[in-house]
């Protein structure tokens, strides 16, 4: 199977910002940490992150359908919890009212939830990059980790981020069914790791 990776944000736009962080960045060092584990069960590609996918797919086209699965990547706002207040805001994951089955958004729900973050869902909504992507017939999610703006999502984040990354992994994996058995792409680029 192969499994593409598209960090939020980027070329220009920061994304929300809170506590000191940068959506885009933040984006960019997750789905780094989620394709190091993905890779054991199958083939996974970080999409080019010197685009921002939201703005490039208004003028471009992209074909998507060599992917089994494409999860985007985002970091939430709107909880305005600068001080913390001893509990996550946590993870919601969207896909299109297109989309057939959620169990892969659920057990990377499950997975996120384990590690402390509140599970919060899984949400209807055609945002604009998964919907241009369903359209071709491949299946998408759009994934919130945390709250940029709560303390205690962005501190459990820093504190755990490489178990972050292996939780979304294994949550494909589970969702799908692979196994690591069926191997990846063994191409892995840990920089800035």
């Amino acid at each position: 199977m192969k499994i593409l990776l598209i960090a939020g944000h980027g070329d220009g736009d920061s994304g929300a910002v809170a506590l000191g962080y940068q959506e885009a960045n933040l984006t960019r060092e997750i789905v780094k940490y989620i394709q190091k584990y993905l890779s054991a069960y199958a083939e996974t590609t970080i999409a080019d992150t010197s685009r921002d996918w939201f703005t490039y797919l208004k003028t471009h086209t992209y074909n998507f359908r060599p992917y089994g699965y494409v999860l985007e990547v985002h970091f939430n706002s709107g909880a305005n919890n600068p001080s913390g207040n001893g509990r996550t805001t946590g993870t919601e994951i969207y896909v299109t009212t297109q989309e057939q089955g959620i169990t892969v958004e659920q057990d990377i729900l499950k997975n996120m939830q384990a590690i402390g973050f509140t599970n919060r869902g899984v949400k209807r909504k055609n945002f604009s990059v998964i919907s241009k992507i369903r359209a071709q017939g491949v299946s998408a999610a759009l994934l919130e980790l945390a709250f940029i703006d709560d303390k205690d999502d962005m501190d459990l984040y820093q504190a755990k981020k490489e178990e972050i990354g292996q939780a979304v992994a294994d949550g494909i994996a589970e969702g799908f069914g692979l196994t690591k058995d069926e191997g990846g792409n063994g191409d892995m680029d840990y920089e800035a790791l």
